[in-house]
């Protein structure tokens, strides 16, 4: 993610980040303003993470963003993304295998200087933490991934139903804060979350971007609940990312721990992440990260994870992209269902590779 300057532009670069596309389509102009854009990422997908054996996917992300102008000040805001396939299936959240999923579905408002507040499946401000480690287009963010045991529809930390957030700028300090109320998918009693990060210009010797973040939400007990006696999850993480010309740096350590109230064990997480990204010219980028996950007193999931990937830019939006994982960690256990606990829809004992082309619009 770029570092931004201003209020206006970081705020409106977060709704386009979170669409997972660089350029957006205006569709639709009104009278009175209102704007409509159309975002969209098209790709195919080549890899033997998931079976062993080669096989191939189709990648499709469709989203819409909409503006409407209240006064100078003021603006309704809104966006809906889907995607075929997201990580939304895995928690059995919504849709059928290879129909569109929503990501993202929120309405707010934009008060300029003021910040922004939106509600409903927002585009988290705990994305300037995780966006750190997840800069590979081969990997899944592993950072915070026992939110789900709370709330099924926390596919990621940084996406759930039911969220109310503020988000501003103040100079160089950009921060997020949201209440969780969540729905009847969600079977949440209640959530928060926050995360600051702040920006240092050192001139010659690059910026450094370091990043606070943390959540914590509650479990509804009731008799409908589907949280097994897992009753909370706190989340916690500090991070930075360094930027020197065309080089990037990042490092990530994040904990979480989730209670339960049928006396299971508290099962903790403990990650970190190192990642690097060089801008080689305008046409390659190479990429490399590591990352090591443990877990006590849950699953015992293990990731020991070296990632390194190499993009070709076709056109400014359109690339290829090629990778190899190294996996030496071990799956887990769930000791509620006694199956396997693997990540990312593949056994963290075994390697694989991804080769990649994505369309962007």
């Amino acid at each position: 993610m770029m570092i931004v300057k201003t209020k206006t532009y970081l705020i409106s670069a977060l709704a386009i980040l979170a669409c997972g596309a660089t350029q957006a389509a205006e569709i639709y102009r009104g009278k009175d303003g209102s704007t409509v854009d159309l975002y969209g990422r098209l790709g195919f997908n080549v890899s033997d993470k998931k079976t062993g054996d080669t096989q191939g996917d189709f990648d499709g992300r469709l989203g819409f963003s909409g503006r409407q102008v209240v006064n100078d000040t003021v603006s309704v805001i809104g966006l809906a993304q889907y995607q075929v396939n997201s990580a939304e299936y895995a928690n059995n959240v919504e849709g059928d295998n290879d129909s569109l999923t929503a990501r993202y579905v929120w309405a707010g408002l934009d008060m300029s200087q003021y910040g922004k507040l939106t509600g409903g499946r927002v585009s988290s401000g705990l994305i300037m933490f995780t966006d750190i480690g997840d800069v590979f287009a081969s990997s899944d963010v592993s950072t915070g991934r026992q939110a789900r045991y709370i709330d099924p529809t926390a596919v990621q930390v940084f996406r759930q139903d039911g969220t109310v957030q503020y988000q501003n700028s103040f100079g160089n300090l950009d921060f997020s804060t949201a209440y969780i109320i969540g729905n009847n998918t969600s079977d949440l009693d209640y959530g928060y979350n926050a995360a600051l990060r702040y920006t240092l210009d050192m001139g010659d010797a690059g910026r450094l971007a370091p990043v606070v973040a943390f959540q914590k939400t509650r479990a509804d007990q009731g008799e409908k609940s589907r949280a097994n006696g897992a009753d909370t999850f706190t989340y916690g993480g500090v991070g930075t990312r360094y930027y020197l010309g065309p080089l990037m740096l990042g490092y990530l350590y994040s904990q979480d721990t989730v209670t339960y109230v049928n006396g299971r064990a508290d099962s903790k997480d403990k990650n970190h992440e190192f990642t690097a990204v060089y801008d080689i010219n305008s046409d390659w980028t190479v990429r490399a990260g590591y990352r090591y996950l443990s877990n006590k007193g849950g699953d015992k999931l293990m990731l020991r994870d070296t990632t390194f990937e190499v993009q070709y830019k076709l056109t400014p939006r359109s690339s290829i992209y090629t990778a190899y994982i190294l996996r030496n960690g071990h799956d887990g256990y769930n000791a509620v269902t006694g199956s396997n606990v693997s990540f990312g829809g593949s056994s963290a004992s075994q390697s694989f590779y991804h080769a990649g082309l994505r369309y962007e619009f």
